[in-house]
């Protein structure tokens, strides 16, 4: 349910904005204006988006969101299969300032989840990030960005696997900043990142209830790129990264029995080094991919080296404009806040799809799959979700959202659950 108030903040800005974008230009179309890169669901609907408040250069656009979800097996154990309903309500806030040369943006939420059968503790929920750019049409563009989530246990950095998929509590707040600079048709961009993980409870481990405090973790990363263009739809770069994950705890005596790799400190550095690609074939048809070496070492010289080749692909199709699907492929250390799988090597596959069935309702499904190794022990463990989901605008205030998952672990930690969720959000 959390993770519903990004996509609120997100899908907000963008009806408003795109609307007031098309609503400036010709109704003829051309790969300028329509990129497939873009969701469905972002894409422009006046008639269904309301209007921001406007207090001097700032537009705020203030919602609450109520939702009621149906959790079957809430640990997502085989050996703890306990089902629970859960109560939400979020307020939130959006605020941008957008100038020719700048950009801001603050979100801010709360909220308030409680579990009817009490098979976890009510909880309150906290979301503030911002996100500035400067510099905008100019060659040199500085852009920062913080963000503090309180309780957010779906919270993921990338877009396949990472979700905890138990109630856990959890702490995380972050920063980063950095400086793009063109010098001709080359672009230097370069960017540094912290971020703090702490978690609050008791972790299900198949029959183990441990805390799981000794995961706690501070997250230190940089990357530099060059990149190379002289069309804007077309660009090739270079990049390089540098990630620290450094563990607080050690294991507690009552979770002696689990196994090694679980149980172990990785703490430990990763180096990769990728070339790719961007560019757009086609009007509805847009490729984002990189190859490399990734080498991942650990503080403890008894857990073995990781080395293999790291690779991110991203393509992108709309065979009609009220089609879309992504199909994702990756392999990289994975950075989530996952206390069982973070600072291992995991690779996936995805494939998303949307649908705009009418103008006010949107279709949407999402299959993925990925793969845990570590070392020398390989494959530890492999996630399965899919997911459908619906997304219907009442009215320019009014939007009502659905969502059907099912999920699957196997390996060292297995599992399987299910969610069904309806959430109504009203817009100010």
């Amino acid at each position: 349910m959390a993770m519903l108030i990004d996509r609120a903040f997100h899908r907000r800005r963008a009806l408003w904005g795109a609307g007031v974008c098309l609503s400036c230009v010709a109704a003829g179309a051309s790969a300028q204006d329509f990129d497939p890169r873009t969701r469905i669901e972002d894409r422009a609907r006046p008639e269904f988006a309301s209007p921001p408040i406007t207090i001097g250069a700032f537009e705020l656009v203030p919602q609450v969101e109520a939702g009621v979800e149906y959790v079957d097996n809430l640990f997502a154990s085989d050996l703890l299969d306990v089902d629970d309903v859960i109560i939400s309500v979020k307020p939130s806030v959006s605020v941008t300032d957008r100038r020719p040369d700048r950009e801001i943006r603050l979100n801010l939420a709360t909220g308030y989840q409680t579990f009817l059968d009490g098979n976890a503790d009510d909880r309150f929920q906290l979301l503030a990030s911002t996100r500035l750019r400067f510099g905008l049409g100019t060659s040199t563009r500085p852009f920062a960005g913080a963000e503090v989530r309180l309780n957010d246990s779906s919270q993921s950095q990338v877009t396949v696997g990472g979700n905890i998929n138990q109630p856990l509590r959890a702490f995380t707040y972050g920063a980063n900043a950095g400086v793009a600079q063109d010098i001709g048709s080359f672009t230097l961009e370069g960017e540094g990142r912290i971020a703090r993980n702490q978690y609050d409870g008791e972790y299900i481990f198949r029959d183990q209830v441990f805390d799981v405090g000794f995961r706690d973790n501070m997250l230190y990363q940089g990357r530099g790129r060059v990149s190379y263009s002289t069309r804007p739809d077309q660009r090739l770069y270079v990049e390089g990264r540098y990630g620290r994950f450094e563990y607080d705890g050690t294991l507690p005596a009552a979770a002696l029995t689990l196994p090694e790799v679980f149980a172990a400190d990785r703490s430990g550095d990763n180096l990769a080094v990728v070339g790719g690609i961007q560019f757009q074939a086609t009007e509805l048809l847009s490729f984002d991919g990189n190859v490399g070496f990734s080498r991942l070492t650990y503080d403890d010289p008894s857990q073995p080296a990781i080395e293999a080749v790291s690779f991110e692909a991203n393509a992108y199709y709309s065979p009609t404009r009220l089609t879309r699907f992504q199909l994702q492929a990756r392999r990289s250390v994975d950075e989530t806040i996952n206390p069982l799988f973070s600072n291992l090597l995991s690779t996936g596959v995805a494939l998303r799809g949307e649908h705009e069935l009418r103008r006010n309702l949107i279709l949407r499904s999402d299959l993925e799959y990925v793969e845990f190794s570590a070392g020398d022990l390989g494959n530890i463990g492999d996630e399965f979700r899919a997911v459908i989901g619906a997304i219907y605008y009442v009215s320019p205030r009014v939007s009502l959202n659905f969502r059907g998952e099912t999920f699957r672990r196997q390996g060292l930690s297995e599992g399987n659950q299910k969610r069904a969720m309806v959430s109504a959000a009203y817009t100010f």
